[in-house]
């Protein structure tokens, strides 16, 4: 039976980083990715409290390269969606490490940056952090929608064992900037519309009151009953006096619940956009990943 990449399991991480690249030509990314994972289990030997986990990803342009056609079928670009309001800014490579620790993170990367050396061009480096009650930087609580049991985390975020790609997971990274004096201009009850919960007791609103534009309203979607769901591992991240707001990250067993929901919030399902893109947020980067077993990731 195939494994899945450490992290997609755990929930346990108080920071994150973020490093998207592109992978130049002739790079031997199979041995880089089997050293990346020997690198990992020295590490979390030596941050033996601070669960320290790490997932590697592809873009579609590269995996496709490797012949893996079975593998990752519904991998795609990420497009632009809400007619550029989710701007696309695809690369070859996701490395994502979390951690209880900000030290073991930044001693992962720089130690797996190291192994990938001049055969990855680094394209973006954000560092995550998770603030009390896990609110973000506006003051509501994030990912409330989340998973918590292992079995329904399994379920929903990695592919199941009977199909080519088993233990395998698609991955949405998007960078969102908040306008933090915007937000605050306006009173509790809009930012509460615009949420769809209430921001001291994060109590979800009943549909017959909730706002059609709030987020909640615009990803918490169902098809035929069902709920299309996802694992995010979101945190807020930046600096006080510069550019601060969430990195959007979600695992899922298919890219179709992730598509449905960016779909849903940019208005390219009824042109209905999320309040918080008008009041709150701006999308500065979109891609879409492939995260393969450890198994496959030790043979590309």
């Amino acid at each position: 039976m195939a494994t899945a990449q450490s992290l997609i399991l755990s929930e346990q991480f108080n920071f994150s980083i973020w490093i998207e690249a592109n992978i130049a030509d002739n790079a031997n990314i199979s041995i880089h990715c089997r050293n990346s994972l020997d690198i990992l289990s020295k590490l979390q030997k030596q941050f033996a409290n601070d669960d320290l986990r790490m997932t590697l990803a592809f873009g579609k342009v590269y995996w496709d390269s490797l012949g893996h056609t079975a593998e990752g079928a519904e991998l795609k670009d990420f497009p632009s969606y809400g007619n550029g309001l989710a701007p696309a800014t695809q690369c070859d490579l996701l490395i994502h490490i979390q951690s209880l620790s900000f030290d073991a993170n930044f001693t992962c990367a720089q130690d797996v940056l190291s192994e990938f050396a001049n055969d990855i061009i680094i394209k973006s480096e954000e560092h995550g952090f998770r603030k009390g009650e896990s609110r973000g930087i506006e003051g509501f609580v994030d990912g409330t929608e989340n998973p918590h049991q292992i079995d329904d985390i399994r379920r929903i975020a990695i592919i199941a064992d009977d199909k080519p790609d088993a233990s395998g997971s698609y991955i949405v990274l998007q960078k969102y900037v908040h306008n933090l004096n915007k937000w605050e201009s306006f009173n509790i009850n809009m930012q509460e519309e615009a949420v769809g919960r209430s921001k001291a007791e994060n109590i979800e609103f009943t549909k017959d009151i909730r706002h059609i534009r709030s987020h909640l309203t615009r990803t918490n979607l169902k098809e035929d009953g069902v709920g299309l769901k996802i694992v995010r591992r979101s945190l807020p991240f930046g600096k006080v006096s510069a550019e601060h707001g969430l990195m959007f990250v979600a695992y899922c067993a298919t890219l179709h619940n992730i598509e449905a929901q960016l779909q849903s919030m940019f208005g390219d399902t009824d042109g209905k956009t999320d309040l918080l893109l008008e009041r709150l947020s701006t999308a500065v980067s979109g891609a879409y990943y492939f995260a393969p077993s450890i198994e496959r990731l030790m043979d590309l």
